[in-house]
């Protein structure tokens, strides 16, 4: 039975500016509100998960450790205030700028919806309870595609938009 409510997130220009390819611990700069807000949906029972594209792998830019290395410190940093991040999911693809195997039309790369197909069997995830939080028309793509309630991040603080989210779908 799918019990567990939660949150799919983009990261880059949702928990972090989005300044093209971020890949290193000091170019991530977290957007204004997201502690905050990520602290709500903990303290409120909600499975955190990121699903982000990272084609800046695929294009050669930097390694799939990079990635992974980042995604260790941002949990890491997210632990320290009790921020329980559940999982990070990223597509190292890209259909047409990818090099070598990973220069192909995968399932995982949004708008396709494989990461949040296996976070929903991984978390046993009740989609009716959960939504998405995206920047891009391919993030919206892979909710609706999903059955999943979308909204495009605002340029306003997170928390404040994450409250405005939680009073009009009504989940706590």
């Amino acid at each position: 039975m799918k019990t567990n409510k939660a949150v799919f997130l983009d990261r880059d220009g949702v928990i972090n500016h989005d300044t093209g390819y971020v890949h290193k611990i000091k170019d991530f700069k977290w957007t204004a509100g997201v502690k905050k807000g990520l602290k709500k949906l903990t303290a409120n029972n909600f499975k955190i998960i990121i699903v982000t594209n990272q084609a800046g792998i695929a294009r050669g830019y930097f390694k799939r450790k990079d990635v992974i290395k980042l995604h260790q410190w941002f949990k890491k940093e997210c632990r320290k205030i009790q921020i329980n991040i559940h999982d990070i999911f990223f597509c190292p693809h890209h259909p047409t700028h990818g090099i070598g195997k990973l220069k192909k039309k995968c399932q995982c790369r949004k708008p396709n919806n494989l990461m949040i197909r296996k976070a929903v069997k991984k978390w046993k995830i009740n989609k009716k309870q959960s939504f998405m939080i995206g920047d891009k028309k391919s993030d919206q793509q892979c909710a609706r595609k999903s059955k999943i309630k979308f909204f495009y991040k605002k340029k306003i603080n997170f928390d404040t938009q994450l409250k405005q989210i939680l009073k009009k779908i009504n989940l706590k």
